[in-house]
């Protein structure tokens, strides 16, 4: 069954990683952006190429954390396991279409073919500390998880909307291929968005256009006479 949001197909671990997403995506922009306006490029194809180190920062950061990983291929990408589920963190490039051409990559299109890893002998955790699986399945659960091992995992897709100048939102669903191949977004989330600035505490600034300069008060003190040296 396929779930109907992120935060449910991630189950306890969604608020961690979901966290653990929004610092992974800001460090690599920032990077990212850094080294385009060092370039001094007009174009923006070397910072488009931050896809690969999107996935692989993503990867090492979760696994880290006791999480399984998937190897993707024909391509060899990473990408972590949570919780069942593929997480896979994308640059969206500046195309109406791009989302529901996600499938099309031979590679992005394994992700939606992918089967379950073994099960864990700890659960993984944001603590330091791994714990143990709690109560043993029973015969009957045994073999509903065997037979699940030959169903597809599902894949919780983050998007990331940026450009050089900002990054603009980091959002995230459970993508789902049609029978035409093309990518639908189940439980669409924004989980990071720049603040805004308050209107109501701009108003309340004075614009330098109007209105009379107020000239501060200078007072001259008098300097002390110093005497030649005897």
């Amino acid at each position: 069954m396929i779930s109907d949001s992120p935060a449910d197909a991630l189950g306890a671990h969604a608020s961690g990683i979901r966290e653990l997403l929004v610092q992974v995506v800001r460090s690599r922009h920032g990077r990212s952006a850094d080294a385009h306006e060092a370039s001094g490029s007009r174009y923006a194809m070397g910072f488009g190429s931050q896809w690969r180190d999107l996935l692989d920062d993503t990867h090492d950061e979760v696994t880290k954390h006791g999480f399984q990983s998937h190897k993707l291929a024909p391509g060899g990408h990473k990408v972590p396991v949570v919780n069942g589920c593929l997480l896979y963190v994308w640059r969206v490039p500046d195309n109406p279409d791009a989302v529901s051409n996600f499938a099309a990559s031979p590679t992005r299109l394994a992700g939606f073919l992918a089967t379950p890893p073994q099960a864990m002998l700890f659960e993984p955790t944001f603590s330091k500390t791994s714990e143990p699986v709690e109560d043993a399945p029973d015969t009957a659960e045994i073999a509903s998880m065997l037979g699940a091992l030959h169903d597809t995992m599902p894949l919780v897709l983050v998007m990331v909307w940026s450009t050089p100048r900002q990054l603009q939102s980091i959002e995230w669903a459970v993508a789902v291929l049609d029978d035409a191949g093309k990518v639908q977004l189940r439980g669409q989330e924004c989980i990071w968005e720049p603040e805004l600035v308050d209107a109501a505490v701009v108003s309340d600034v004075e614009s330098f256009d109007s209105g009379i300069p107020v000239t501060p008060t200078v007072e001259l003190q008098k300097q002390e006479e110093t005497r030649p040296d005897a």
